[in-house]
């Protein structure tokens, strides 16, 4: 039956060529839907990972001017894998059990952190200016400080083999404003010398180990401390004050160990390592950090954190807020699932459109084919042999048709090709019911 159907469509070359590329123009525009659909949804994909979340801590108003008095257990929080504790103030004993223990290590990564402390000396001379005492920043990168950005009129000039890469290691290296290396260069060295009174009590203790009290209270000192460091001057700056001295952000972390400060983050920020786990981490973050409001005040928590400065004593902590900065991540979502949203609906349409397409196109073929079939029937064919064999032909152009048009998208989607094909079938097979119901005499008057 297959040969008597492949002579049958050379005998009538003209439609069988029309039916198989009716076939592979339709399928062909499934499969260019498909496709688009498919990328669309590989950049919404690379979109949610691609697209940078910054958290960045912040007074609960939201306001952040790199001058906030963040503590260290915030910074703990950020990066290290041992979780903070945080201990209920209202408990008689509150040194019991922890009430939360809580790490957002995991979720972050590129930590930044800015600290500053005054300088007492530069190359042994005070270096003071009508603004203020010179004070040495310890940054992560230069995005910590505004002051530092181009788009703020800074022009940083590195010294050869250095650039802004410095921030990110531990070396003993700065950049110093341009009118102070003029005025104290050193062999391209700056000695820095700090003095003061460490902030971090010490408490002295009796014979017998124990805290020492008199009169009631207890004996607590709060010792002269000094430090003297040299950094390499790497490079200049003209902008914002020019008096400040920028190293990298472990180099003042020691600086505040040396100096028995306790220290106080100014700047802090990350950027979140897994952007689809962004609901997980808000809601872990929600326990000790607000969301930013203009109108919100600065209020004490119920909870203390023992970060282990001295035995026994924690910190009464006001609450701090986290900006998170996924404004840019939702925007670009959204105009992909605006997209993606259409394409399907485009391919909804496509689909309906080629089922009509082809039930018309079926039930058209069969109208034309009308003395054939009244032939094969006056010399005494079956009904189903008529059926199987012209359904055969019609099959034979569809498969190819859309083997043709399908090759370059590997027939992706194979369902919709096949609803397209089934549609086709389906369309031809009601054709041609209709036709052979009708006694042959009936139709041969029709046909006149």
């Amino acid at each position: 039956m297959i040969k008597k159907a492949l002579k049958t469509l050379k005998r009538a070359p003209v439609r069988a060529v029309a039916v198989l590329l009716f076939a592979a123009v339709i399928s062909m525009i499934i499969c260019a839907l498909q496709a688009s659909n498919e990328a669309e949804l590989r950049n919404y994909e690379e979109v949610w990972q691609s697209v940078p979340i910054t958290v960045t801590v912040t007074d609960p108003t939201g306001k952040n001017d790199g001058d906030l008095l963040i503590s260290p257990w915030v910074l703990s929080l950020f990066t290290d894998d041992t979780p903070v504790k945080f201990y209920d103030d209202s408990a008689e004993k509150k040194y019991s059990d922890p009430v939360e223990e809580l790490s957002l290590a995991a979720y972050l990564k590129d930590v930044q952190s800015m600290m500053y402390t005054p300088i007492s000396t530069i190359n042994g001379t005070n270096y003071t200016s009508a603004a203020g005492t010179t004070m040495l920043y310890g940054i992560s990168s230069l995005p910590c400080d505004k002051q530092l950005l181009p788009e703020n009129g800074c022009e940083i000039t590195w010294y050869e083999g250095y650039d802004e890469s410095i921030f990110a290691g531990e070396e003993l290296l700065c950049i110093v404003p341009e009118g102070m290396v003029e005025r104290y260069d050193n062999g391209g060295e700056a000695d820095l010398y700090f003095s003061g009174r460490s902030n971090i009590p010490f408490i002295h203790r009796d014979e017998n180990g124990e805290f020492l009290w008199v009169d009631g209270e207890l004996v607590v000192e709060f010792p002269k401390v000094e430090y003297n460091c040299s950094l390499k001057i790497v490079g200049t700056y003209t902008a914002g004050d020019e008096k400040s001295i920028y190293c990298p952000y472990p180099v003042i972390d020691k600086v505040y160990d040396e100096l028995r400060k306790n220290k106080i983050i100014r700047v802090l920020s990350a950027t979140l390592s897994d952007n689809s786990r962004l609901d997980e981490f808000r809601e872990k973050a929600s326990y000790c950090f607000l969301e930013p409001s203009p109108n919100a005040k600065k209020t004490a928590w119920g909870v203390s954190v023992d970060y282990g400065t001295l035995p026994y004593i924690t910190e009464k902590n006001y609450s701090y807020a986290l900006d998170i900065d996924d404004n840019n991540l939702f925007d670009l979502s959204a105009i992909l699932e605006d997209s993606i949203k259409f394409n399907r609906t485009v391919t909804v349409f496509v689909v309906i459109l080629s089922v009509i397409s082809g039930f018309l196109v079926g039930f058209l073929m069969v109208r034309r084919r009308k003395r054939d079939i009244m032939l094969m029937r006056m010399v005494g064919e079956s009904n189903a042999r008529v059926y199987a064999g012209f359904a055969l032909e019609q099959m034979i152009c569809i498969i190819l048709g859309i083997v043709i048009g399908g090759a370059y998208y590997k027939w992706n989607p194979i369902n919709n090709l096949a609803i397209f094909a089934f549609a086709y079938f389906i369309a031809l097979s009601l054709a041609l019911a209709i036709f052979m119901s009708k006694e042959l005499i009936k139709n041969i008057k029709e046909d006149e």
